[in-house]
């Protein structure tokens, strides 16, 4: 008789922050929208996480194995979603950065490592690199939007500054802009999954090249036009399960650690990115996290999403 495979286990790294709504905070940030996926798929999830003593919610922590270090400030985002315009987004404060020396030691050789900041926290050649000295044997992911955002110019129209105040956003808030991201591909070394929306290439040059010369699988998610899988050459295009988004806040998160997720249990891309494509349908039919426990449905959705195969890839 074959021994029973063992437990797989994921590490998600990256800033739980504050998400302002009307009437208080709902935890988010790109690791939290992960880790509370991972931890709904098979196998066993550790948060790791940097916070402030302000932090407030516990709770939506309680559910998910986590090493939290309070340091300074928690991370504290204000998301609107102006008509027929692009979302502004607004960073009242940043907590410290999440270091590998901060990761459970038990931790840092799990089957998938996800690394996913929000604003630059979490060194990538660091970790790449002590991933690499501790010679781990798993995957690494990676979701991009997090080292090319940054806090720009604090908002000085007073017209706005009313509005924001009205909302309970605190005075210096700074509007998140992006930044080129001036790496070189061979950075990216290591990294055995990449995720990325169209947004995320806006002014980045040959980002999406340099990526690709590099990295094995690459997703890019395109809105409601979809996604695209890179890998070995060819390109897979996925469509979406069509639904009413209510608040779109944490969907490219809630696909990277879908479509990350299931490639580590065995999942040919296509079918991953169909179940990453589903889940994030589910996500966005509520405000913030207020959907996740309903991921259940994602599978009943994905066999609905189509996918073609591109020859070859296109430029």
């Amino acid at each position: 008789m074959s021994s029973p495979r063992p437990t797989q286990r994921t590490l998600v790294v990256g800033h739980v922050t504050h998400d302002r709504y009307p009437g208080g905070f709902k935890a988010g940030g790109c690791a939290y929208y992960g880790a509370e996926v991972h931890r709904r798929l098979k196998g066993q999830t550790h948060l790791l996480s940097v916070v402030g003593d302000d932090f407030e919610c516990d709770a939506a922590l309680a559910d998910i194995e986590h090493t939290k270090v309070r340091r300074g400030q928690t991370t504290v985002f204000a998301n609107y979603y102006p008509d027929d315009a692009p979302r502004v987004q607004l960073l009242e404060a940043i907590a410290p950065d999440v270091s590998p020396a901060l990761c459970p030691s038990d931790w840092r050789n799990a089957d998938l490592v996800h690394l996913a900041p929000v604003l630059g926290e979490v060194p990538l050649s660091d970790w790449l690199q002590s991933l690499r000295d501790g010679g781990h044997r798993g995957r690494v992911a990676i979701n991009i939007q997090g080292w090319i955002k940054v806090g720009g110019a604090p908002v000085d129209d007073p017209t706005a500054l009313e509005s924001l105040h009205a909302r309970g956003v605190a005075p210096g808030a700074r509007q998140v802009v992006q930044r080129p991201w001036e790496i070189e591909a061979e950075a990216f070394r290591g990294v055995d999954i990449a995720c990325l929306s169209e947004e995320d290439l806006i002014d980045q040059g040959d980002l999406l090249e340099r990526l690709l010369s590099v990295v094995p699988i690459v997703a890019l998610t395109l809105g409601t036009r979809g996604s695209r899988i890179f890998q070995g050459g060819r390109t897979i295009e996925v469509g979406i399960f069509p639904t009413e988004a209510v608040d779109p806040t944490g969907a490219g998160d809630v696909f990277a650690a879908t479509f990350t997720h299931h490639l580590m249990l065995g999942a040919e891309p296509v079918e991953a990115a169909r179940q990453a494509s589903a889940a994030s349908s589910i996500v966005v039919e509520g405000l913030g996290p207020s959907t996740l426990h309903r991921l259940g449905e994602a599978p009943a959705r994905a066999s609905k999403i189509p996918a073609r195969t591109l020859h070859p890839m296109p430029a």
